[in-house]
């Protein structure tokens, strides 16, 4: 698959398109097609309030007031919020928050207002995912969203706010390509299945391109930090140094789909897909020898992880509800 378009550039003249695979192509070969020829003039917009909160470092949030303010512009974000911090993973028993300051306290100011953040982007994309697929990302997100910031802790800790907001949205271009061309996660999960591959390298091979284009256009229409788009569209292991936000994200992508973590978050819920070509035995060893972190340290953060399946689940449920 080869980039045809600049999609950075709108006032450029149009690059030819590629030709359509024909009919008799492999539903593969169609896919690549389609993918070369995504009309990125449909693209989801985001609340100007995701921007904002996304250009928002820990210190700048000074009170929770001035967040509440920001937010009530946004009332399903705010009936969400309080929905979470009334639920198992946040809510003291017995008591019940009823207005988003309560809520934001028991949350925690700066988890809320990068949830908030996830939540308004989950708003702009959720509408064209399947149940079960927008079901699996989020919970996939928000579980690479926790291990990126355990790991950035551990070793790279002023990239830890980044990559908690980072990780929330680290599969914002799939999950675009699958609204702009409906049926493309079925048809790569079914590839990873029939030839006994991981759905994370099929996608990679597939999608690796397209997607961070996508990345690339979506985010940058959105308004958010450079740095935010540059960590989440850059998955090449060659072209990312080492405990960079790139690198962090793309273990803790690879740490989300283990046994480790799948295996405690599906334990006692059933899974919407077989997890057999979703499950990562071993971590690759490009993204490994980016990240200064042992395996011992990498065992103790994904069991860290499991242990926080209540909160996971909590927080991926309120941003995959359809408003």
């Amino acid at each position: 698959m080869t980039d045809s378009l600049d999609f950075t550039a709108p006032a450029a003249p149009p690059r030819p398109q590629p030709p359509a695979a024909p009919p008799s192509a492999s539903p593969l070969a169609r896919l690549q097609a389609k993918l070369a020829n995504l009309d990125l003039s449909t693209m989801p917009r985001v609340s100007p309030v995701a921007s904002r909160l996304a250009a928002m470092g820990p210190d700048d949030l000074e009170s929770s007031k001035e967040f509440c303010a920001l937010i009530e512009q946004e009332p399903i974000c705010v009936a969400r919020l309080i929905g979470l911090a009334n639920s198992v993973a946040y809510g003291a028993p017995g008591k019940k928050f009823n207005n988003l300051e309560q809520a934001v306290l028991r949350i925690g100011l700066e988890r809320a207002a990068q949830i908030a953040f996830g939540m308004l982007c989950g708003q702009a994309i959720n509408k064209g995912l399947s149940p079960q697929w927008r079901e699996f990302l989020w919970m996939h997100a928000i579980a690479v969203s926790h291990g990126a910031s355990l790991i950035a802790n551990k070793v790279n800790p002023q990239e830890r706010a980044n990559a908690y907001l980072a990780g929330m949205i680290y599969d914002i271009g799939t999950l675009v390509i699958e609204c702009l061309q409906p049926g493309t996660l079925d048809l790569l999960l079914q590839t990873a299945e029939n030839r006994g591959l991981k759905l994370g390298r099929v996608e990679n091979a597939m999608l690796g391109k397209a997607r961070k284009v996508v990345t690339h256009s979506l985010l940058e229409r959105w308004s958010l930090p450079s740095e935010i788009v540059t960590g989440i569209a850059e998955r090449d292991p060659a072209a990312i140094d080492t405990n960079s936000l790139s690198a962090i994200l793309g273990l803790a992508d690879e740490m989300a789909r283990s046994g480790t973590v799948l295996g405690a978050v599906y334990a006692d819920t059933p899974a919407p897909f077989v997890l057999d070509s979703i499950v990562v035995e071993e971590y690759s060893p490009q993204f490994t020898a980016l990240v200064s972190c042992g395996e011992a340290d990498l065992e103790t953060i994904a069991e860290r992880l499991s242990g926080q399946v209540q909160m996971l689940r909590s927080t991926a449920q309120s941003f995959a509800d359809v408003a």
